[in-house]
């Protein structure tokens, strides 16, 4: 059977049903970039280390042995950077599926608490607490209950409350960025060289009145200006470029062409073809035009692994990719990208006292990677998956 990706905006849709007349493919998949390996880096050198985890909401601490993994990371770099807040977790949206956190008292949120309470606990190891590894969770659009205006709100309110009570037991400095119904941007400088800019794209997508979103763009505006010489990270639940199916990279011919045109239409509203998000892009890639791009765009949303350096002057230099903390989707090509992986994984940002920043993927083999907390040997499947954990790619991002 012929298999062609197509990617949103490649054709028009009149030459769309010429090509199914014709049995053609409008662009041919491409080959998978060869995965890179650079030298693992020397803790003596590192300034900071920035863990990326998105869409873990199915995923439990007992159950999933990519958290036990992420855990262990975590407390092995904060032990050996041995300085308080080197070593940061942002967790990229999608924190409870399918609806977010549901309210105390619902049959729904002894399962909810216990996904959201196995993700604060990735910093509430002993060596995380003493040098106060600092986790950033973003809002994804199964945290506001793919709910509009204050129903959404009320949902992610739940969540930050959540957070708050959670401190108080774990001692882990976790906080969710933005504040809820807020929309950002939320500055942060990590040091003297590093501006993180947390941007809630939900919020954009189903709460955020006109007058709303351009003081948003506004504060972005402000965010770049004044970053100096500050190299730029921008973090959001939906990522800006993907390979995946979020970014019309679609199979053509395995849904006769129904899925490309809800995606040229932007009928589906969480793909980034949408009429919202290209509103939001837009918004973006004029600031970016007007001083250097950004270093880096880190979301979720895609549940995959993926690095994609800059095709177009207003690219921000790379986008990351790392949705795949509990799910897995398939995985295509576009302009630019690197490598990409379909499996359970996270990344690591590694920022060097001497600027350079260079990016981890962590993954483990492809397919459901899950120990059944009642089977007989469930103690041998978490450290066998444990242990399947490996670098697939790293490289350097300059």
């Amino acid at each position: 059977m012929i298999r062609c990706w197509v990617r949103a905006g490649a054709v028009r849709a009149a030459g769309l049903w010429m090509m199914l007349a014709l049995g053609g493919c409008i662009r041919p998949e491409l080959p998978m970039p060869e995965p890179m390996q650079i030298p693992a880096p020397n803790p003596n050198e590192v300034d900071r280390v920035l863990f990326l985890l998105g869409d873990a909401g199915i995923a439990r601490m007992e159950t999933h042995p990519l958290l036990t993994r992420l855990q262990q990371d975590i407390e092995q770099w904060a032990g050996q950077l041995g300085r308080d807040s080197a070593v940061s977790l942002l967790v990229l949206g999608d924190n409870v599926y399918p609806l977010g956190l549901h309210p105390p008292g619902t049959p729904q949120y002894p399962a909810d608490s216990s996904v959201v309470m196995g993700q604060v606990r990735l910093v509430a190891g002993p060596m995380a607490r003493e040098r106060d590894v600092i986790q950033y969770f973003l809002a994804g659009n199964h945290d506001v209950g793919l709910k509009q205006d204050r129903e959404g709100y009320v949902r992610l309110r739940l969540f930050e409350d959540f957070l708050f009570k959670a401190r108080a037991e774990t001692g882990a400095s976790t906080y969710l960025v933005p504040v809820a119904g807020t929309g950002g941007p939320y500055v942060l400088d990590w040091g003297p060289s590093i501006r993180l800019i947390f941007l809630d794209t939900p919020w954009w997508l189903l709460q955020a009145d006109e007058a709303e979103r351009m003081r948003v763009l506004a504060s972005l505006d402000d965010a770049m200006r004044t970053a100096g010489s500050r190299r730029v990270i921008f973090a959001a639940h939906h990522p800006l470029r993907t390979a995946g199916p979020h970014g019309g990279a679609v199979s053509f011919w395995s849904t006769l062409g129904l899925q490309y045109l809800l995606v040229r239409s932007g009928a589906i509203l969480q793909d980034l073809t949408s009429v919202p998000y290209r509103r939001l892009e837009r918004g973006l890639r004029s600031i970016f035009q007007r001083y250097d791009p950004p270093l880096l765009f880190v979301g979720g949303h895609e549940h995959s692994l993926q690095v994609i350096e800059a095709v177009e002057p207003s690219d921000p230099r790379y986008t990351l990719v790392s949705g795949s903390g509990s799910k897995v989707s398939e995985v295509g090509t576009v302009d630019g990208l690197r490598y990409a992986r379909s499996a359970l994984g996270y990344m690591r940002l590694v920022i060097e006292k001497d600027g350079d920043v260079s990016v981890f993927m962590e993954a483990a083999p492809a397919g459901p990677l899950e120990c059944p907390a009642q089977a007989e040997d469930h103690a041998a499947c978490m450290a066998r998956g444990v242990a399947s954990f490996s670098t697939v790619h790293s490289q350097w991002l300059r």
